[in-house]
This record gives structure tokens, sequence and C-alpha cells, in this order.
């Protein structure tokens, strides 16, 4: 069973740190051997003795690891310079090791390098690896591609994880890989475990996508030219401002359609040239991507709830013998001073005594979850858990002063080196965040000006809104009967309440349509939506039906010629139009009519009393199916007292403050009860119902009704 042992000592001198780290993994260990040991520690060591010290210690035992933008540990917490050791052990634990050396370089294909180094590194081992843990380099990308092809190789029984060597933003010397006892630049260094070592893993980010949707439209290599219609730059500068540098802070969520996720990806270098931005690995062409920002009171809260949930998932599976954690340096820089919560959230969550230990990378190798794909993470913690045997005793740190031979002068010497170093980083980060603040000062009266400016545009152009919208209304209400028809036999009125200042529905009379005398068209119709856009198709359509009225033909096949025109003007644009379009024979009082898509006639019957819906043939909404042919339906003559109505949908589906829907059964009570009224006050009466029914709430649609009531015989 696997034993995991840690040791995290923050002495500046290299010797006396890595003495203490590998007296911590004795201590760890107890009686069980090293099997394989991973190091990382700052840029700043001098990397070529600390493996000298390894190798003392446990000499031919496989390491590897890399340098760090910082470490942290249950025994040391969250520091800048230190060394951290870790040390696998256990009955039936073997371990090997892989290397790449000139990764990713010029025409080096990463998945091919990681397939030879894995055959290399399995012949090794006596048993198929059971984890996989991998440090490469990332400076020259291609990270993505040999984790993956890692992943594919050892298949779903072996976990692969990892995390890109990194250092400290200010320091600019290069980041270095180990292997063995090896120093290395532009390697990827990993290890294999062998044995039964179960595992629970999580993904915690803190990350939320923000703004609009959108498609990427140019892609080549890790470099993204174009999102939607603009480039890579413009697009963030969208957000950011017209002259913003893209932001670490600021990811790219690229959404993950089939599970419903996202993972992130950090922008790098941009090029004002062609607008193109370079991220720390592919974004795939046609991909859907949001910024993506992070709070640390959201950070924090998803830290706690993944370290709870993960020490739930093992506590119920295996005993936990350890933690390791690969943590992103924006991560790091966003917590700030809470940044040693990510090591003790996971402590408080796990057993007493279980050693935790990780570092902060350039990226993270991990899935989202166990059942989805390998990706390069950015700001990210992958947390894992592994199962085996508890740690042989609590781990303590040991005092590196302690065993530093030089005695109580040269420990203040190196602890005042270690101030000195930390007060020149605050003096940097004190820097930084002046010049921010002069940015931002800046940034802010140009965005108060732009703001002032922008007021003054907008009352401007809502004035102008106002009057157009104004003027819009009275056109409209001009293009709906003004007055009652005037029909003799027949009684009829109508009238249309707009949600907004134009509407979508119409209704319109028509004197001996396509040329059939001592007859009378009555048309009333719905256009998708409401407002301007909606006013401006029923336009259209109201000038199509006129026109198409007035000349030889069925009530058929107008609405066949109209329903042409429409799909040609509204092709793809997701609009249509219902339509309901009758015909009344003055003489002999018999009705025609053509429904497309509309609601049927309710018709209150004066000999029986009832109010019902009269059943006929409909067709699809206007502007839908070009091909679409409609029935023409017809119906005996109407008799006195019987009254006809005709309405859009807004009327019945209008909802009051507690959400109940005015319904179809009030409308009919309402015609019962005042059909003998004239046709003007039966509307009336209708549109009071309703507006009582609402109180004080708004129709959220247009409401548009027809009353034609037949009269008695002279």
């Amino acid at each position: 069973m696997l034993r995991m042992a840690v040791g995290h000592a923050k002495c500046l001198d290299a010797d006396c740190a890595a003495r203490s780290a590998v007296a911590s993994c004795r201590q760890g260990l107890g009686d069980a051997a090293p099997v394989g040991l991973l190091l990382f520690t700052g840029v700043g060591y001098d990397h070529g003795l600390i493996l000298r010290v390894i190798e003392e210690a446990f000499p031919g035992v496989p390491l590897v690891g890399a340098t760090t933008a910082g470490e942290m540990s249950s025994v040391g917490g969250v520091s800048d310079d230190s060394v951290l050791l870790v040390a696998f052990g256990g009955e039936g634990i073997g371990c090997s090791v892989g290397l790449v050396r000139d990764f990713a370089g010029p025409g080096a294909d990463a998945a091919a390098q990681a397939r030879d180094a894995l055959e290399t590194a399995r012949k090794g081992l006596v048993a198929p690896p059971s984890l996989c843990l991998a440090f490469p380099d990332g400076g020259r990308g291609g990270v993505q591609a040999f984790g993956q092809a890692l992943d594919a190789a050892l298949g779903p029984e072996c976990m692969v994880l990892g995390g890109i060597s990194a250092r400290q933003l200010a320091d600019r010397r290069p980041v270095r890989q180990f292997c063995g006892r090896e120093v290395l630049l532009h390697a990827a260094p990993f290890m294999l475990l062998t044995g039964d070592i179960p595992s629970a893993m999580r993904l915690s980010r803190g990350w939320r996508p923000v703004g609009g949707l959108s498609r990427v439209t140019g892609v080549s290599g890790s470099i993204v030219s174009r999102i939607g219609d603009d480039t890579a730059l413009d697009f963030y500068r969208r957000y950011l401002g017209p002259h913003a540098e893209p932001a670490t802070e600021l990811p790219l969520a690229v959404a993950c359609e089939v599970k419903k996720d996202f993972y992130l990806r950090a922008p790098g270098f941009y090029s004002e040239d062609d607008g193109s931005i370079q991220f720390a690995a592919g974004v795939p062409e046609g991909a859907m991507v949001q910024l993506a920002e992070a709070d640390r009171p959201g950070m924090l809260a998803d830290i706690r709830a993944r370290s709870r949930e993960l020490a739930e998932e093992a506590r119920g599976a295996f005993t936990p013998a350890g933690a390791l954690l690969l943590s992103c340096s924006t991560r790091k820089d966003i917590l700030g001073t809470r940044a040693d919560e990510e090591v003790s959230q996971m402590v408080a969550a796990l057993p007493p005594g279980t050693p935790v230990a990780g570092f902060y990378c350039f990226g993270e190798l991990a899935p989202s979850a166990r059942d989805l794909p390998l990706h390069l993470h950015n700001g990210s913690l992958v947390s894992l858990v592994l199962g085996g045997e508890v740690a042989a005793s609590r781990l303590a740190p040991v005092d590196a002063k302690d065993s530093c031979p030089t005695g109580e002068a040269e420990s203040l010497r190196r602890e005042i080196r270690a101030l000195t170093r930390a007060l020149d980083r605050a003096n940097s980060s004190r820097e930084r965040l002046e010049a921010q603040k002069d940015r931002s000062q800046a940034l802010m009266r140009a965005i108060n000006q732009e703001i002032n400016e922008a007021r003054l545009e907008i009352q401007r152009k809502n004035e102008l809104l106002r009057q157009a919208l104004a003027l819009a209304e009275e056109v409209q209400r001009n293009l709906l009967p003004q007055a009652a028809p005037g029909l003799p036999g027949f009684d009829i009125a109508g009238t249309s309440l707009y949600s907004d200042e134009t509407g979508g529905d119409y209704y319109d009379f028509i004197h001996e349509p396509n040329e059939q005398n001592g007859s009378f068209g009555v048309i009333i119709g719905d256009v998708t939506g409401h407002g301007i856009a909606a006013a401006l198709l029923m336009t259209t359509a109201r000038a199509f039906l006129r026109m198409r009225s007035f000349q030889p033909g069925s009530l058929a096949a107008v609405i066949d010629d109209v329903n042409k025109l429409l799909c040609a003007d509204l092709a793809d644009s997701g609009r249509f139009m219902t339509l309901f379009y009758l015909a009344i024979d003055i003489e002999k009082k018999r009705i025609h009519w053509v429904r497309a898509g509309h609601d049927p006639i309710i018709l209150y019957d004066a000999e029986t009393g009832l109010v019902q819906d009269i059943p006929d043939k409909g067709g699809p909404p206007l502007g839908i199916v070009t091909e679409a042919r409609y029935a023409e339906n017809s119906a005996a003559g109407m008799k006195p007292g019987q009254v006809a109505l005709l309405a859009t949908d807004g009327l019945w589906e209008a909802r009051n403050p507690a959400g109940e829907m005015f319904g179809k059964d009030r409308v009919r009570e309402l015609l019962k009860r005042h059909h003998g009224a004239p046709a003007a006050e039966i509307v009336d009466a209708v549109l009071a119902g309703l507006c009582a029914f609402l109180g004080e709430a708004q129709p959220e649609d247009d409401v548009t009704l027809v009353a034609i009531k037949v009269l008695p015989e002279a």
C-alpha cells in the first residue's frame, strides 16, 4: 500500500533546505523505503546541490520535478522560497520515470515525443501504471498534446495529471525541470507509479463565464486570430477598453457543449498588427467562448466545497495516504494573503496528519472530472487524494536552524537574506500596484468623460426616438380601420391595443374582395413579437393582402400568394404571422374563411345560447412553408342575434400578477353575457373584463379583437 511523506524547508541555503526536507521525508516514511521522489523548488536555488543531497540520502531513487511559482504543503503552508520534497513508498508500490529532452522544439511532435518516452519508461516496470505525474516546460507549447498522448497510451486505468514548470513572474531566470539527478531546460519529465493506488480527484475553479457567447472563427495552432466578426484582440477590448491588453485574470471560457461545462485558456502574447492572441494551449476553431472572471470570495467558496466533496469521496472508498495539489499561479495572485486556504481547507477536510503537498504552476494537466477528456487548464486547482497507509507519524517541519551546521550567526544572516528578498518582492508588488492605480485613474477619467458624453448623446437620441415612435404609432393607427364599415344587416367593430408604442397585431376591412360584388372581408392577424420590428412586418403583410385582395381569385389563392411573398421576406429570420381572413356574403349571410395558424372563430348562437369555436381546416402560419396550400372553409348563413368574435392570442394568454392566464373561458363568458349589446360595446366589455383581471399588470402582448353581430331583419 502507498505511503506518502512530505518534507518542506524554507531555508534559503540549498544544502540546509535539502537536508531538512530529506529528514522530514524520512520521518514520514518510517520504516518504508522510498521508491519515488517529487522535487519542487524556486528558480533561485542551487538545484545541483539539492539533488546531490537527495542522492546522498536516497541513492538511485527515481525523481522528477520542476521549478515553481511557489510551494505549498501541510507542514509549511505557502512559500515563495522553499524546497519541497515528496516521497512515495510502501509495499507493492513501484516507480519509473520518463523524460523528453528538447521538448516541443522546432519541428517536434509533442505527442510522438510522449509516446517514445513512455515506451522507454515502461521497460522499468513490472506492473501496469496506476498514476502518471508530469511536469513539462510550457514555453514552446505542445503541453496539451503531450498530456493527451500519455493519457491515450496509458488508458483509463491510469490517472494522468501534471503541472507546467513555473517561476516568480519578477524573476527572469528560466524555469527548470528535474529528472533523476539532472537539472534540465526545455524538458518534459514524468513519473509512473504502479500498485494498488486508489484515488479521488477534483478540479476547482471559482471562475464564471461573463458576457455573450461568441464563436472562434480563426485559429492557427495556439494562436487565435478571430472571434466572431472581430479580431481576438478587439474581442477583448470590447469589454476591457480600446487600448487594454489581454489579461491573464480574464481568460477565455471555452464551452464543452456535450458536458455543459467549460475549460479556461489564458491569453499570452498578442499582436497589434493583426489582432491575434496566443493562448496557453489551442482553442478549437468553431468553439463557443466567453470571457471568464474570478473574485476571491467565489474562489474561496469553491475551494471549501471541492475540498469537502473530495474528502467525503475518499472517506467512503479508502484510507487517504496523502494529497497532491497543482494550482495556477494566477490563483495565487488573486487569493493574495488567503492563498494558504488552498492547503488549509484540504488539510481540514482530510483525517488529521494526512500529508498534503503541491506547487503553483503555469498551467494544469487534468480532466475536469474523471469521465471527461484531459485538457490543459488555466486558473484551476487540481486536487488529488491518494489512498494507502496512514503516514508513519504526524509530519512536522524540521527547523532549518537546527540543521544548519554554521551556527547562530549564519542562521541570522540567512534570515536577513530572506527578509530582504521578501522586502524586494513587496516593493516590486507595490510598484506594480501604483502603476496599476495610475492606469486605473487615467482609465476612470476617460470612462467618466465618455459616460458623460454618452449620457448627453443618449438623451438626444431618446428624444429623437420618442418622436419617431410617436410618428410610427400615428402612422400605424391610421392603417387600421377608422370607423365601423356600416354593412347592411351587420354590426361590426374592432380595436387593437399595443403593449409598446407600436405592435404586430392587425385587423382590416376589405370591401368587395377579389372583385366579388356583395362581399365584405374581415382580416385579423398577429405577427410574432411586438414593437417596431413586428410593426414593420405587419405593415408589409397588410400591403401584400390589400394588393392581392383586389385581384381575382379565391380566398385560398389570396393566402397562398401572400404566404409566398412573406416566406421570401422572412427567410431564416425566425418570424412569422398568423392570419384569419373572413369573407361575408352580405345578402345570403353566408361566410367563407381561411385560417393560417390563427385561433378559430368564437361564435355565440342566439338560438341555443352556446358559445363555442367553429371547427375548420386550418393551415400553418404565414412566412414559414413556401409551398403551403391553404383550404377555404364555408358555413351556412348566419342568423340574427349571432355574434362572431375574432381575436389574437394576446387576449386569452394575458396573465395577472399571480401568473394566472385570462383564458378563453372568460372570453366566452363575457361574450355570452354581453351578446345583446352593440358590437362596439361587446368589444369594450371584453377589454374591460381583461383590465379587471390584470389589475395593475400590463399586457405583455398586443391584443386585437373584432366583433361581428348579425342584426335582425328589417
